[in-house]
């Protein structure tokens, strides 16, 4: 009995598998039976790829800083029914292409791992052209002319750094070829948010016949095959790109970054790394002599100096060394020490910067004046273990929330201690890191929150540069706010004061900050503040002192001192933001300003 269920059931299976199987080629032949007849007859489906654009980048007023240019390009894709000996010559007469360019396409073509690629001839073709190929494709079926879409960058070397740039996707030009369209991001914002600015590229089929000519049928349709592309999304950064043009050109012939970032939302209106490179370069292949030579250089064009760029900050650390001595109790608002332009530590002259000294100083005399002998002293009594903490507190050692690659720097503590320096640590060694010099290094990031702190009576800065992303709230680190009047009255000095050393940024009365240079070399060598061995400028400042909405910092790489170098590319950052911020209302800012609460 159990037997013959089971024949049964196999029969009944068999029988249904043979049902689908006729219904499948009833349909086949008799409902579809005209459509599939005409593909038959000589003619053959063509696909068409439908290059999707890739979102654009854009600043805080919308103006475009990286955008997806439309561009007829063509391309090659191997068939045996071209008559090849008459394509060569159309293509090198007509359109001017090398012969040895489309020999070697024509070579790789053949390859069986090629068979179904596509091979790029030419890119961005001239009207004249197109109309020439168009007049040709009836007779060269390997030949297709697509809409592709050219990443193009109009501020070009201006904060190419953070906006970064294309290469090619390999993985994904398996079948289309070289498609611009299909390019990745391979650094900054182009790299980190990829998968939103990417477009899909969609498809398309024709029906052709044997002369390459597309066959119009109202019984054969394609629309179920056709698949859409997509367009990326646009990213909405909070730069003002006009200002970091203006920050490019101020630099002149000189290298370094410059950190521009709203107080209040702590949005970045500025990140500007000099000197920088052409991402345009990028948008479409190149050859790899070509990127030697432009990777090669000895400037580095490459090295994003607001981010990847540590190095020791001079003076402008005086504003941490200030603030720990009076927070650990070790200094108060009528400490002095005298300074005659030099201190005797170990029976070695540790030097300050002014000859003859600076006579008897406190806190805030000493912050105007830079006065190294007064924060030597401030730095041997704090100790390096609480130097190191309230280093820490303000956040150096450590990387931003922003998302680009970042080099934290160095600070001596403890860790560091014991690892590079074998546990040993001496007086001389403290009154250097005191004033920001030997073991400390810093980028200019995190010279802006520092900055930034102080302006803001204690609140930590979360960085962004991405519009409508989630913001996070402020820490507020505990400082006591008589202490940070202290500091401020001293950065407010720097630059007003007759004696103070920021005095090249001086306009209005309301820039407070500090200068810091920073040694290359020892003051005893031969080369101090000579060509490579010049010293790097530091200028860090804050804008309006009496209700603060700006954070500045400037880094000029050997640029001798910072008030020197920094001073002037601050004053002209000021002033563009006094024009188009405070007083002039445009069109293009007005509407920005209730949202970013400037």
């Amino acid at each position: 009995m159990a037997k013959s269920e089971r024949s049964s059931l196999s029969i009944l299976i068999v029988s249904i598998l043979l049902g689908a199987i006729f219904l499948r080629l009833f349909f086949i032949q008799i409902i579809n039976g005209d459509e599939y007849n005409q593909i038959s007859s000589n003619n053959f489906l063509k696909e068409i790829i439908v290059p999707a654009p890739r979102g654009s980048i854009l600043d805080r007023f919308g103006n475009e800083i990286a955008v997806s240019k439309a561009v007829v390009n063509l391309y090659y894709k191997k068939n045996s029914k071209d008559d090849l000996f008459k394509l060569k010559n159309f293509l090198s007469n007509s359109l001017s292409i090398k012969k040895e360019t489309v020999d070697k396409i024509f070579i790789e073509s053949n390859l069986p791992k090629n068979k179904n690629k596509r091979f790029i001839i030419k890119e961005n073709l001239k009207l004249k052209n197109i109309y020439r190929v168009e007049s040709q494709l009836n007779s060269y079926q390997s030949l297709e002319l697509v809409v592709d879409y050219l990443r193009v960058y109009p501020f070009e070397e201006v904060g190419a750094h953070k906006f970064g740039y294309l290469k090619s996707n390999d993985s994904r030009d398996i079948v289309y070829g070289s498609f611009l369209s299909t390019r990745i991001g391979i650094s900054g914002l182009e790299k980190i948010y990829e998968k939103k600015l990417q477009g899909l590229n969609g498809t398309k089929y024709l029906l052709i016949d044997s002369k390459g000519r597309e066959v119009v049928s109202e019984v054969v349709s394609f629309d179920k095959k056709i698949k859409a592309n997509k367009s990326g999304e646009n990213l909405n950064t909070t730069v003002d790109i006009e200002l970091e043009k203006h920050i490019y050109k101020a630099f002149g012939d000189l290298r370094g970054a410059a950190v521009v970032h709203d107080i209040n939302t702590n949005e970045i209106l500025a990140l500007v790394s000099k000197p920088s490179f052409n991402p345009n370069e990028f948008s479409k292949s190149m050859s790899a002599k070509k990127w030697r030579n432009i990777s090669s250089k000895p400037n580095k064009p490459f090295l994003d100096r607001a981010f990847l760029s540590s190095n020791p900050p001079g003076s402008i650390i005086k504003i941490v060394t200030a603030i720990a001595a009076l927070e650990e109790g070790v200094i108060n608002k009528d400490t002095k020490h005298y300074c005659k332009g030099y201190y005797v530590l170990g029976g070695r002259k540790f030097r300050c910067w002014k000859q003859g000294g600076h006579g008897k100083v406190d806190v805030v005399n000493a912050l105007i004046t830079s006065c190294d002998v007064f924060f030597y002293k401030v730095g041997l009594s704090l100790g390096i273990k609480d130097y190191s903490k309230w280093l820490a507190f303000f956040g150096f050692g450590d990387k931003t929330k922003l998302p680009f690659s970042q080099n934290p720097g160095v600070i001596p503590n403890k860790k560091f201690i014991d690892k590079y320096l074998k546990g040993k640590w001496y007086k001389g060694d403290m009154v250097n890191v005191a004033i920001g010099q030997g073991y400390l290094t810093v980028n200019p990031i995190q010279a802006s929150v520092m900055t930034s702190i102080i302006a803001s009576n204690g609140k930590y800065p979360n960085l962004k540069i991405i519009k409508n992303e989630d913001s996070i709230d402020n820490k507020l680190l505990d400082i006591n706010k008589d202490n940070l009047l202290l500091v401020q009255k001293g950065l407010l000095g720097v630059v007003n004061e007759d004696n103070g050393t920021g005095f090249h940024a001086r306009d209005d009365g309301m820039l407070a900050g500090k200068t810091g240079t920073a040694q290359v070399i020892s003051k005893d060598s031969k080369d101090y503040n000579l060509g490579k061995y010049k010293n790097h400028g530091w200028y860090t400042s804050y804008y309006p002192f009496d209700n603060p909405r700006i954070v500045i910092t400037v880094f000029v790489e050997n640029g001798v001192s910072g008030g020197r170098s920094g001073g002037p590319i601050t004053k002209e950052i000021v002033s563009y933001y006094k024009k188009n911020y405070l007083t002039t209302v445009k069109e293009n800012y007005s509407s920005n300003m209730s949202d970013s609460g400037e």
